[in-house]
């Protein structure tokens, strides 16, 4: 038993520990959170006001779509991208977004402090612990100060977990189930609790939680219409999902797909050299380690067993699973540990084990220290240098323990329930190893047409041959930048974050260039003289006297061409109606040139003028980023299927189609060389969803 000493002195330390967190956060990171963007609030904001103004949305998730916007608005940050984030995870956003983004961030920095308010409350309701421990719960967690640093969402996802689980323990099934689902549709991975809802066969909570996810995601279609949303279901939650929404290879990470990554795959600019490359090895890796390490948490559900605590443990044994199965996990989501943490402390301080509360401290303290990227470590050392994951299994590991332990009947813990649990899971991870390996090794087969990069850049763009050699725009962290040899040799250096797009000749180069305002056309020399205001993709026609560009009205496009670009006199003409949202083009003339566009909230299709043709669509299913080929016979595309972009190739003269490849990632912005027999394009595969690099393919005998 504790002395009166004894707790004056506990009471001492705990405040002395309390203070200097406190002073870190309203010394450091409070300032540095105030006085700029930073990543990743500008995401968040970003679309919310493109849909609050009115814009076509459709395509916000592409990379250098959103930085044009950015760039449009002064947005202050080098780069910007609303990968893997949900549309709906957006919609808090919205009442901020009729002010500057740095105000708006202030605003959203004031309202996550404030939201600690209610969490710690219902925390002491639930654990009763005191205030002073639950406040140094929150003061310990270095990810809250990532969130507030990055003006991040997961306080709020927090608030709404925690409040679900209190709401369930107050047999209020039907709001617990709500506020899941809420959650759910802004992150995914609560859906698990579903699961939970399930095994507890709390049917309240699972028909309100189905209402309440219909009813948001319908809202959200409403603010950013259904392109949006099916481009999200069907092409950024599977990449997400295997986890490569991303740059994947990134250990820093400390999630399992990441490691199993940097081991057993390589990738010729960003993994070169694994451990052990075996994309066999992987995919028997990644699902058999995930569901070890989150079956536990759902067979462990005991639904005749309702004590507050043990619902409470289930609960924080299901979310640390979710964390520590997560494919791209940030520092910042493991401020979700903090009901965890709280629950496991007022079990051990009731049970007086304070060895293992020692232990606890450590663990959730060290899950959030922020470690850099370990460096030329090899095999599987490099588990020593990413601390995380092992600390996350083990305080798992310890909550498993605690729940086996206060299970009723632990000699016979298997019934047919759990058995038929147990076999859903164990299919599920056979049809998972399947899947990866197939996916896996069809992904490399790509690698034999990339192309070295010249700079290391995230990603590269529209490769195009431009006279001398091949370049590209190169998104780094700096921003975007045009590399490789200009078409005259003449181009000057330019910064980085300033170039989106670019078209070459023989007599010269134009680049888009939209930093601080609208983009423009201007000369790729020293001059940088602007040919187009508010124009973004220059092409030019095969003859070199006309640009073709595209111009865009609140985010719909329409293809126009300036005639006789370089006299004093030149004329601009519109070439599509404003029915068509037009994506990209290419340009040869007047007479011969495609584009891809959407009609309504269609998907996008290509269509063709030529002399048989007037903007007609060619009904070869969702394409997109058209290319034809210099001497007109040709034309290249990117075709929709069985969620992946992959090149195809149309013969204008007969009309006949044929699909050039057949992988499990995307193959876009495809370009001619002047042979009109080889195709440069963007690859991602074995990257990151979009992260292409440079492929190059003569697809043409």
């Amino acid at each position: 038993m504790i002395t009166t000493t004894g707790k004056r002195l506990v009471f001492g330390l705990e405040m002395c520990a309390l203070v200097f967190p406190l002073l870190y956060l309203a010394v450091h990171t409070l300032p540095r959170a105030w006085g700029k963007l930073n990543t990743d609030f500008p995401n968040y904001y970003m679309s919310a006001r493109l849909a609050r103004e009115g814009y076509d949305t459709s395509r916000m998730y592409e990379w250098r779509w959103l930085q044009r916007e950015k760039d449009h608005r002064a947005v202050d940050i080098s780069v910007i991208g609303l990968l893997p984030i949900t549309p709906i995870s957006t919609l808090p956003m919205w009442p901020l977004t009729g002010l500057a983004p740095l105000t708006a961030k202030h605003v959203w920095l004031v309202l996550n402090l404030a939201l600690l308010v209610p969490l710690c409350w219902l925390l002491r309701l639930m654990t009763g612990l005191p205030y002073r421990r639950i406040a140094l719960a929150f003061a310990l967690s270095f990810p809250l100060h990532r969130n507030l640093l990055y003006g991040q969402f997961y306080v709020l996802l927090l608030l709404l977990m925690v409040a679900a689980c209190w709401a369930y323990l107050r047999e209020q099934h039907a709001l617990a189930g709500i506020l899941v689902a809420i959650a759910a549709a802004c992150k995914i991975f609560p859906i698990l609790f579903f699961v939970w809802f399930l095994r507890r066969k709390a049917w309240r909570a699972l028909v309100a939680g189905a209402l309440t996810g219909v009813a948001a995601i319908a809202a959200s279609i409403s603010v950013y219409g259904f392109a949006a949303h099916r481009t999200y279901v069907e092409e950024i939650l599977p990449w997400t999902m295997h986890g490569e929404g991303l740059p994947p290879y990134v250990t820093a990470s400390g999630s399992i797909s990441s490691i199993l990554h940097y081991l057993f795959l390589n990738e010729p600019q960003w993994n070169p050299r694994p451990w052990h490359n075996s994309p066999l090895w992987y995919a028997l890796l990644l699902p058999s380690l995930q569901m070890i390490v989150l079956a536990p948490a759902i067979l462990l559900i005991c639904a005749e067993d309702r004590e507050p605590r043990r619902i409470q443990l289930e609960w924080s044994a299901l979310l640390t699973a979710c964390l520590a199965v997560s494919t791209i996990p940030a520092s910042y989501n493991f401020v979700l540990l903090v009901f965890p943490a709280c629950v496991l402390t007022a079990i051990l301080l009731e049970r007086k084990s304070y060895r293992w509360l020692a232990l606890l401290v450590v663990i959730f303290v060290g899950v959030g220290v922020p470690l850099p990227t370990p460096t030329g470590v090899i095999g599987p050392a490099i588990l020593l240098y990413v601390p995380r994951l092992l600390l996350v299994l083990a305080l798992l590991a310890g909550m498993y323990v605690l729940l086996r332990s206060e299970r009723p009947n632990r000699r016979f813990p298997w019934n047919s329930g759990q058995a038929a649990w147990a076999a859903a899971m164990a299919v599920a991870v056979m049809i998972g190893v399947h899947s990866t390996l197939q996916r896996e090794r069809a992904v490399r087969q790509e690698y034999a047409y990339r192309l070295p990069l010249q700079t290391q850049a995230l990603l590269a763009a529209r490769p195009q041959f431009t006279g001398t050699g091949i370049s590209y725009v190169a998104m780094t962290p700096a921003g975007y930048s045009l590399e490789g040899p200009p078409a005259d040799g003449s181009r000057s250096e330019r910064k980085a974050g300033d170039d989106l797009s670019f078209t070459g000749g023989a007599r010269g180069f134009w680049i888009e260039n939209a930093s601080n305002g609208p983009s423009r056309i201007v000369e790729g020399d020293a001059s940088s003289r602007t040919i187009e205001a508010d124009a973004r993709e220059p092409m030019l026609s095969r003859d070199e006297t006309s640009l073709a560009f595209l111009r865009d009205d609140h985010g719909r496009g329409r293809l126009f061409v300036r005639r006789n670009f370089r006299s004093e006199l030149p004329s601009d003409t519109v070439l599509t109606p404003p029915s068509l949202n037009v994506y990209e083009a290419s340009f040869l003339s007047e007479r011969a040139y495609a584009f891809s566009a959407v009609r309504g909230q269609g998907r996008p299709e290509i269509y063709l003028t030529d002399t048989s043709h007037a903007n007609s669509p060619l009904h070869i299913g969702e394409a997109r980023y058209p290319a034809l080929s210099p001497d007109g016979r040709w034309l290249a595309y990117s075709r929709f299927d069985r969620g992946a972009w992959n090149l195809w190739l149309r013969d204008e003269q007969s009309g006949a189609t044929r699909r050039i490849a057949d992988v499990p990632c995307n193959q876009i912005e495809a370009s001619w060389e002047k042979d009109s027999k080889t195709l440069l394009y963007g690859s991602d595969c074995g990257r990151s969803l979009w992260f292409t690099a440079v492929a190059r393919k003569r697809v043409v005998p």
